[in-house]
């Protein structure tokens, strides 16, 4: 997807992929989690292509976009990806898709901006809770040591061992994450993934993320047609955490995934089987399947 462009969004630039010819249908807009970027999207795009058209993006510090302003909060984000969509000529309404972190940023667009949404695909976003005492202590824990984690990132690509390792591909766990995609796919995740701006946008963005949990949480319920995908298999835990405790998350996750479908009277759940929280890329078929689904009531 590095055939795409830049487009200005004010003092910055974006970079936009558009793929697909219009077929009459809403476009669809792919939006990625926090530290992902528009390749993970690798293996749904070209398929949802052959659809309608899709736009993948990068968003401000990710892949090839520019550095945007700091703090990078949900707010900023949507404001920036309104004046995108504005610029790239491609007319909605739009087919919001969002994973993890994604997912807040397509719950706000819709909710400033009704007119230009058709549908939303939410794709095991977070959820404004995970940060509260309706979940034991061990998973907020667990979010906060993300924070500490992206933290600890930041402050290594500004030494430089970050690039060391991602030339050697020696990162922990991202060759697994990664393996689906085809080598050349790989190559690019690689060189792009820990550049020095990607780790300061991605600390950015989970470190502001309370302005965008607060802001969700005084959405009113619309009709806009949602369908939420979530993950089955929930695996990662705060080290120390017991089993009874782990149910319970469990259970927790469940309970805000059905909350999450209620946001529209149009709602409804579809658990990917056998996936992890990367469901666009264990389990892509899910997520196009839930596309063509929706795109098939839109029209």
């Amino acid at each position: 997807m590095d055939h795409g462009k830049l487009i200005s969004v004010g003092q910055h630039r974006l970079y936009i992929s558009i793929i697909g010819e219009d077929k009459g249908m809403p476009p669809v807009v792919l939006e990625h989690g926090c530290g992902s970027s528009a390749l993970f999207w690798t293996l749904v795009a070209p398929e949802v292509a052959k659809l309608t058209q899709v736009i993948v993006y990068d968003r401000a510090g990710y892949g090839w976009s520019e550095s945007g302003p700091f703090p990078r909060t949900n707010e900023q984000c949507i404001t920036e990806l309104y004046e995108l969509l504005q610029q790239s000529g491609m007319e909605g309404p739009y087919l919001l898709v969002g994973h993890s972190y994604g997912g807040l940023n397509v719950r706000l667009f819709a909710g400033r901006y009704p007119g230009l949404v058709a549908g939303v695909v939410l794709v095991d976003s977070m959820h404004e809770d995970e940060v509260t005492a309706r979940f034991p202590e061990e998973h907020v824990k667990g979010q906060l040591l993300a924070v500490r984690f992206y933290r600890a990132l930041n402050l290594l690509s500004r030494t430089g061992l970050l690039k060391v390792l991602s030339a050697l591909r020696s990162f922990p766990g991202f060759s697994a994450t990664i393996k689906p995609f085809s080598k050349q796919t790989q190559a690019l995740l690689w060189r792009l993934s820990f550049q020095k701006k990607t780790i300061a946008a991605m600390h950015s963005e989970f470190s502001n993320v309370q302005p965008g949990y607060e802001q969700v949480r005084e959405l009113k319920q619309t009709d806009i047609p949602l369908t939420v995908i979530k993950s089955e298999i929930v695996n990662d835990f705060y080290p120390g955490t017991s089993e009874d405790t782990k149910r319970i998350i469990r259970e927790k996750l469940q309970e805000v995934a059905n909350e999450l479908k209620h946001t529209s009277t149009n709602g409804h759940l579809v658990e990917a089987q056998g996936s992890g929280h990367n469901i666009h890329i264990e389990k892509p078929q899910v997520i196009i399947d839930a596309i063509e689904q929706m795109l098939g009531i839109l029209t």
